[in-house]
């Protein structure tokens, strides 16, 4: 079956599958099956992807990614006769097959032993309903947002198993078609099949994804869901309380670190420590207007609250704590709100995370420790100092849930 796979696929994506033989000679219950063919059907293995769009005349649409080669609107003809196909296409491609179908699930092309190519039914077609912005849902590979724009342009930010890396704000273009999204990144393109699910949480839309990656020569299949999320922030009014922690991408020195009480190593570091603290904190923020941010944690018993103004621009939220104290440093992350602003995700890089560590531990000193002063920049950079040699890389997402009113 595998050799029949790959020669057949190859033949179909590049000049056209082999053929049957003229002397077939098999015995099928004739059928017209113009009609059940009409619509959008879509095949995916390994690195072979088609999307046809069959019309009621037999003529055909082709999208297709075989072996990184990507061609798109192909044009082409589909006959079908004694339960035998003919599938033409303009492109050369020529493929003659057994045939068999079940009306609106699926259909086959197989050969003499059976073997078969399967292609599903498509009663919709998800090209409108992926535009939006959506945030991983399952956190397997921590923090990852995806925005699909009109006019096939996709903006990603998060770990990308392809490239082995975290990207921010990567580019990229993509097309869907029935089920099937081809996508762009870099030189190389790849294939994904979408589930989607219209409230399929109580946060709002799911968006399934499972997608084929060659990883290191060798062909990696991974699914994720996404959450739809809001492209511009709803501040005002909102309140939230701490949650979870995903942390990623973590290299730095094996040494022990002190933040706020808490121990740290970020050659070992894999997030339960942080969100440890976080927790015990009782960490929260609040948004009383578009342009302030207030967090707040307990320590000692003690409830502190610190007031920052804020700008924000789209998702990009920067925290202007030198406005406060000058010694302070400024903090931009990305933040995103599900559709009914029910829970906040906090995206912060290495610049980020060790600005906000900075903060924290300064402001921390300066309430427990006499003879520390915050508005000597030299102990402030010092502290910065520590943590930002320690650290070579690290991604965390603070995953935030509106507080009980």
């Amino acid at each position: 079956m595998k050799i029949f796979k790959i020669m057949a696929l190859a033949l179909v994506a590049m000049c056209g599958f082999g053929s049957c033989s003229e002397d077939c000679d098999h015995d099928f219950v004739e059928h017209d099956h113009s009609a059940d063919l009409v619509g959008t059907w879509t095949f995916t293995d390994g690195d072979f992807a088609e999307a046809l769009v069959i019309s009621a005349d037999g003529s055909v649409v082709s999208t297709r990614l075989f072996s990184n080669e990507y061609r798109e609107g192909v044009k082409g003809k589909i006959v079908v006769e004694n339960n035998n196909v003919n599938l033409t296409f303009e492109d050369g491609g020529n493929f003659k097959s057994h045939f068999d179908i079940i009306p609106g699930v699926a259909f086959s092309f197989f050969n003499e032993e059976g073997e078969r190519l399967t292609y599903n039914y498509c009663a919709n077609d998800l090209a409108d309903e992926v535009i939006g912005m959506w945030v991983l849902n399952d956190g397997v590979a921590g923090m990852t947002i995806q925005t699909y724009q009109e006019g096939g342009k996709c903006i990603f930010t998060g770990f990308s198993l392809g490239a082995n890396d975290y990207l921010t704000n990567m580019e990229s273009t993509y097309k869907v078609v029935g089920n099937l999204m081809f996508q762009k990144t870099g030189d190389r393109y790849f294939a994904t099949r979408l589930t989607y699910t219209p409230n399929g949480t109580a946060m709002g839309d799911i968006l399934s994804t499972t997608a084929t990656i060659l990883v290191n020569g060798n062909y990696v299949t991974s699914t994720y869901s996404f959450l739809r999320i809001k492209e511009s922030l709803d501040l005002e009014g909102q309140k939230y309380d701490y949650i979870k922690t995903y942390v990623s991408n973590v290299k730095g020195e094996d040494k022990e670190i002190n933040f706020m009480g808490y121990t740290f190593n970020f050659a070992k570091m894999d997030g339960s420590g942080l969100d440890k603290m976080l927790k015990a904190l009782l960490f929260n923020v609040e948004f009383a207007d578009a342009n302030s941010i207030i967090y707040s944690y307990q320590m000692n018993g003690k409830k502190e609250s610190f007031n920052a103004p804020i700008v924000v621009e789209g998702n990009k939220m920067t925290i202007k704590m030198s406005a406060k104290v000058p010694t302070l440093k400024d903090v931009v992350l990305y933040a995103f709100q599900d559709a009914d602003c029910s829970q906040m995700h906090f995206y912060m890089h290495k610049t980020a995370f060790v600005n906000f560590y900075t903060n924290m531990q300064a402001m921390l000193l300066a309430g427990t420790d006499e003879q520390f002063d915050i508005t000597n920049a030299d102990v402030v950079n010092a502290i910065y100092d520590n943590i930002n040699n320690a650290v070579e890389t690290i991604n965390v997402s603070l995953v935030m849930s509106k507080a009980a009113k």
